[in-house]
């Protein structure tokens, strides 16, 4: 580094099963049905093209990568920005230009799910799952699906709709259904009695979590490492054990198990996005479809939302760590659930601002925020900036806190971020910012 250079690593965030009360002897219809959202053909004709840009999705890069129907685009998965500074998802050129971001909505009694948005295109692959238990059939005549157009948070065209009946959805095997200006393909498999599947393999601690993503195979092979198919619905368990070296080179006694170790405040960047404010260092960690969460020694849940399970540690250099967490996955078929915990809610579709994004859009543009250090001599210490994305994506930045040698660089700071454009996201999001400065 060039003497007297300042340098920053900063950081962002962020079914019904009916009592059966009945006068004769009768045998439900138990079990579980596994269907899949495809794809869909749309006639680009019998679409209204709009003269504006499509708005870009608001997914990061890891989200998209754990989505199955955008992981097939993995070189667009990231962020950018065009040249009036406004962020735009993917990063990358798309295979096609259209004039729709499509998704699909499904719709059975109480139960209403979305698959995530694919962006301009008119040949969508989602490849969403979800499950279903067949007694919930028992109360409904049919099932409606509504192929729409995603514009920005949770704001959607409807471009046709269709209902399928229940006594279609019972059959398993391969369905192909007319909706608006499209034919859409979706699949229907009878899940055997107790379904499960294992997964066993390592977690290495030197490389991120968005470069496994990019790279791991869906299907596991000789007990490598795999990123985890699961359906909406789905019960999901997690064990872990085995130690890792965070900076195993500089620091070899520092050893972290699946929980991690406490995160010292002036290394909070090293962490990675969304798992900052309060986050273990190198601990275990997960994505799954849009959703990322900490996972450490044991973590069971339902998932709430169709992709593949990325499991890495809190670590943004890993370059230089050492050791792995062993890890053995569960993936169960739920179990029928009584009426009194019936489930209900959408999934799968865009849920806000994903902080990962947020993280991205600053870390391309730190070298404003470097300008304004680069202003006093004692560029040395801490700033933390607040930022508020409004609606419309405008940012709303103040100064949370500051060394006492940094108050007017914060102020220069948070005046340059309030000029910065986001995605907008579902209502508003809140982002700490945190940054060390060192004039090496």
């Amino acid at each position: 580094m060039v003497p007297g250079m300042l340098h920053t690593r900063t950081l962002m965030r962020s079914f019904l099963g009916a009592t059966l009360s009945l006068v004769l002897p009768a045998v439900a219809l138990a079990g579980n049905l596994k269907v899949t959202l495809v794809s869909a053909t749309i006639n680009g004709k019998k679409v209204k093209a709009f003269a504006e840009a499509r708005a870009g999705i608001p997914f990061s890069d890891l989200a998209c990568l754990a989505s199955p129907g955008l992981r097939h685009l993995a070189d667009a998965c990231g962020v950018r920005l065009d040249k009036d500074g406004v962020t735009i998802l993917p990063s990358a050129p798309l295979p096609e230009t259209a004039p729709v971001d499509p998704l699909i909505g499904f719709e059975l009694g109480e139960r209403s799910i979305r698959t995530y948005p694919v962006p301009s295109t008119l040949k969508p692959k989602w490849g969403y799952s979800f499950v279903l238990d067949e007694v919930v059939l028992d109360r409904e005549k049919q099932a409606t699906l509504t192929l729409y157009d995603y514009v920005d948070g949770d704001k959607q065209t409807e471009l046709g709709k269709a209902t399928v009946k229940v006594a279609d959805l019972r059959k398993p095997g391969k369905k192909k259904t007319t909706i608006g200006p499209a034919t859409v393909e979706w699949l229907v498999e009878k899940l055997p009695e107790n379904a499960s599947r294992r997964y066993i393999y390592s977690v290495p601690a030197d490389q991120q979590i968005a470069d496994l993503a990019r790279t791991a195979p869906t299907t596991q092979k000789d007990g490598g490492y795999v990123a985890v198919p699961v359906a909406e619905g789905e019960i999901v368990e997690v064990r872990a054990a085995g130690q890792v070296q965070p900076n195993a080179k500089k620091y070899p006694e520092r050893k972290a198990g699946p929980q991690g170790i406490a995160t010292i405040a002036t290394k909070v960047q090293f962490n990675q996005p969304g798992f900052r404010d309060g986050q273990n260092h190198a601990a275990l960690i997960g994505q799954l479809g849009h959703t990322s969460f900490m996972v450490g020694e044991r973590r069971k849940w339902r998932a709430e939302t169709s992709g593949y399970l990325i499991l890495a540690i809190n670590d943004l250099k890993t370059s230089d760590n050492g050791g792995a967490f062993e890890v053995e996955v569960d993936v169960f078929a739920p179990a029928f659930m009584p009426k009194e915990q019936k489930q209900s809610g959408k999934a799968g579709g865009p849920a806000g601002l994903d902080p990962r994004v947020v993280q991205q859009i600053i870390d391309t543009r730190t070298g404003e925020l470097l300008e304004c250090a680069g202003r006093t001599k004692d560029p040395n210490g801490d700033i933390v900036l607040q930022i508020m994305v409004s609606a419309d994506g405008r940012a709303l930045v103040s100064v949370e806190s500051a060394s006492a040698n940094l108050k007017d660089v914060g102020t220069c700071m948070a005046d340059k971020a309030s000029t910065w454009k986001f995605p907008p996201p579902r209502g508003t999001a809140v982002v700490r910012y945190p940054l060390h400065l060192a004039n090496d």
